[in-house]
């Protein structure tokens, strides 16, 4: 019979035992929680409610030990010597409330709090606190006394909407919890036991006497001296709750997205000192541009270095008009800032020489006519400073001679992801804005070449490939190098190249101190506008930061003087001269050579180039010579001459010659040109010339001849130049001669639709012939 009992008892204390272990839910609290926001600094940017309408932030790594102290004298002064349960405590408040009747004390500790606030704080009966002390001791039996404070702390009511320290923290004090002030730290400590009837705003003078009788407490045990208590009872007690920081709103959105379901408090990399600086710039900017009818405007900054994003600014504050749209992360058309990548790719791909002469010419396609934004042309121009001019034919033409296909590829590994269309889709104007792309994009993308520079110059070796995101935002991140990562897609020497080019570009507002400032502020840089100016764009970089601007409307909608250098590069300044710690790029010596080039055309120099000087160039850099200087031979009067029609004394020489077409521009701008000599009569006849070209159409062109008003069919306009100012081209279309022009060499046609055969010829028997199609 005693086996049987002690079988009976050991049975039920086994599931005693069980109950007691298995009490305690696993996870005690399941509440919704606020996103919050933090700069790198744990520094509060922003944060979202909750979705219960609850200012609860997620629990805090440590408390500050201040308010610690004043919470355990204030709840549970020997919370750390009992296990969930005070017995001195319990008895204490059997003797009060008999005595009174009533309900006067109910012994809880701070282990018990935790628990009645995980379970929504029931009716308190003798069966509920019972239940409470159990559990209590299981609580303590699973977490450490630290981990129960921050449950304590980060669940505690603080009056009104406002849950645990964290947020009462910011919203009555505007400050973290760790630079609370005693008394601000005794005032929290207090509100939680009675947050309804004790709520900042209302019933102040009931707060503070209890906050002051907790401080006298605190001097009392000997937490504080006089001196603390005097000063803190000085202290006054906050009359409203303060709105909580939103220094970066959109990002807020963008990092909650990121962050996924399971993250309520986001470390970001932003720096808020930045951030507040940014947003202030951005402000400024937005106020001249909205007598302009300009409404938003974007910004982000990144560390050229590590890509951890610093600023984040998705549209301007106080915008009237769309303010809620993200616009770093919202696709416009591209502008021009996507030619330096297709000029670093050029000289990547043995396509050119960083310096040499590219054309400038009226250009024409099939459906196709790009023009200058000045509506001007150079005839030709050095490859570098057509980029850093922002003129569109070279870049065309640079783009047909690269490939579309092949400049889309390089794009889509750089991180421009929504350029997912076909070749045939975008065409040529890809270059010119056919394409959409992000301010997040762009600023990756040359984030990305900037650090590959810097990765070639510190380990001398090949770039490291970066086919997923460098930029990143959360402090956690960063970029992982592997020994198995492949070359990125341009050489170290040809991104320099690319960067020394967007050094040149004129800066808004330049009164000729460029040389100067621009030693005292380093920028590689460049500015688009999209067709219509509807964007205005701004990309800059240096050693040390990456900085992208957009300007415009979010709807879409254009503005006259909507241009990036006007509207964008001013800001794109005001954050270079804000941001401190300036670097030059490094100069990747072991991917340059030392090459003699042609000063006048930036091809490596020939034998008959006169000027030549030593240029450091990318080693994947074309080696072709110069194809515009010729070696030729003259006589006495400077004519041009061979020994097979000359007799007398000759002498070799040289002469600088651009196709007709590109000399007829050319030499408005350079007075000093002057093409091939003249050619000595007695050798004309072995001596042919390019001495004409067709403007317009080019060849196989379609010709479309509209109606005009009245109904009739205008005349088509041909245009040619010759590189003889004084000479005369007779016209003839299908054999049949048209008329002869001087000087401006233009001719009005009527034809038939369909082909026809141009042709052109000089007083010297020179000829050119064409075929072009008119269409009615």
């Amino acid at each position: 019979m005693k086996l049987q009992w002690k079988h009976i008892i050991l049975s039920l204390s086994l599931v005693l035992g069980l109950i007691y272990w298995f009490c305690l839910p696993s996870t005690l609290f399941d509440k919704p929680y606020s996103f919050v926001l933090e700069d790198r600094d744990g520094v509060l940017l922003g944060a979202q409610i909750a979705e219960d309408g609850q200012w609860r932030f997620p629990s805090l790594d440590s408390l500050p030990s201040q308010f610690v102290e004043a919470l355990i004298c204030f709840e549970d002064k020997r919370y750390r010597r009992h296990m969930g349960v005070d017995l001195r405590a319990v008895a204490r408040a059997v003797r009060q409330n008999v005595k009174a009747g009533h309900v006067e004390s109910g012994a809880s500790t701070i282990s018990m709090q935790v628990i009645r606030l995980s379970q929504d704080n029931p009716p308190r009966t003798i069966g509920t606190k019972i239940k409470e002390m159990i559990l209590a001791t299981r609580l303590e039996l699973r977490y450490s006394k630290e981990e129960i404070l921050r449950m304590w702390a980060t669940h505690a009511p603080m009056g009104g909407n406002v849950i645990g320290l964290d947020a009462a923290s910011w919203r009555y004090f505007a400050k973290s919890p760790q630079h609370l002030s005693i008394a601000e730290s005794a005032m929290l400590a207090v509100l939680p036991n009675a947050p309804s009837l004790i709520h900042p705003g209302r019933n102040r003078d009931q707060l503070r006497a209890k906050r002051d009788r907790l401080l006298l407490r605190m001097m009392q045990q000997g937490l504080i001296d006089s001196l603390n208590y005097d000063l803190a009872l000085l202290e006054d007690v906050p009359e409203q709750p303060s709105d909580l920081p939103s220094w970066a709103p959109h990002f807020l959105q963008y990092a909650k997205h990121t962050a996924g379901d399971g993250k309520a408090r986001y470390r970001s990399t932003l720096s808020r000192y930045i951030q507040q600086d940014l947003v202030e710039i951005a402000h400024h900017h937005h106020q001249i541009n909205q007598a302009s009818g300009i409404e938003n405007l974007a910004i982000l900054v990144a560390d050229a270095k590590t890509g951890e994003v610093l600023s984040y600014v998705g549209n301007a504050p106080h915008a009237t008009s769309e303010a809620q749209v993200d616009m770093v992360q919202s696709v416009r058309s591209s502008g021009s800032v996507l030619k330096p990548l297709l000029y670093a790719g050029m000289i990547d791909q043995e396509l050119m020489m960083p310096h040499q002469l590219v054309l400038d010419v009226p250009t024409h396609f099939a459906d196709f006519n790009p023009m200058n934004y000045n509506k001007t042309f150079s005839g030709a121009v050095p490859a570098d400073v057509a980029l850093s001019k922002s003129l569109n034919i070279p870049a065309v033409r640079m783009l047909q001679e690269y490939g579309v296909g092949r400049m889309i590829e390089d794009l889509r590994s750089l991180g421009f992801s929504d350029i997912d269309q076909s070749a045939d889709h975008y065409g040529l104007s890809l270059i010119l804005g056919g394409a959409e792309v992000s301010l997040w994009q762009l600023a990756e993308a040359y984030a990305k070449m900037a650090f590959s520079l810097r990765y070639f110059c510190d380990s001398m070796s090949q770039y490291p490939s970066m086919d997923g995101s460098f930029l990143h935002a959360a402090s956690s991140e960063g970029l992982s190098l592997s020994s198995s990562m492949k070359p990125q897609q341009y050489s170290a020497g040809a991104t320099w190249h690319m960067l020394q080019a967007m050094k040149k570009l004129e800066r808004p507002n330049s009164e000729g101190l460029w040389d100067q400032f621009d030693h005292q502020r380093p920028i590689s840089w460049k500015t688009g506008t999209s067709y219509g100016h509807r964007d205005a764009w701004a990309i800059g970089l240096n050693g040390k930061y990456v900085i992208g601007v957009w300007v415009g409307n979010a709807d879409g909608e254009g503005r006259h003087g909507l241009v990036g250098v006007k509207k964008a590069g001013p800001v794109l300044f005001d954050i270079i001269n804000q941001l401190d710690g300036h670097e030059m790029f490094p100069r990747p010596e072991d991917d340059l050579v030392e090459l003699k080039v042609c000063s006048v055309s930036g091809h490596l120099a020939s034998e008959a180039c006169t000027h030549v000087s030593s240029s450091l160039i990318a080693s994947s850099s074309i080696r072709s010579t110069c194809p515009y200087h010729h070696g030729c031979y003259v006589n006495a009067d400077q004519e041009l001459v061979l020994r097979d029609c000359h007799d007398g004394d000759l002498k070799e020489s040289s002469y600088f010659e651009l196709p007709a077409l590109a000399e007829y521009y050319y030499k408005i701008l350079h007075p000093e040109y002057h093409g091939a000599p003249d050619v000595a009569q007695s050798c004309e006849a072995l001596i042919q010339s390019d001495a004409m070209s067709l403007i317009y159409p080019r060849n196989y062109t379609e010709v479309y001849l509209p109606t005009n008003h009245l109904g009739e069919r205008e005349a088509a306009v041909l245009k040619a130049v010759h590189s003889e100012a004084s000479a005369k081209i007779y016209w003839h279309l299908n054999e049949e001669f048209v008329g002869v022009t001087e000087d401006i060499h233009h001719m009005e046609i009527s034809p038939s639709p369909g082909k026809h055969l141009v042709t052109l010829m000089d007083g010297e028997g020179r000829k050119l012939q064409q075929q072009i199609s008119i269409l009615h």
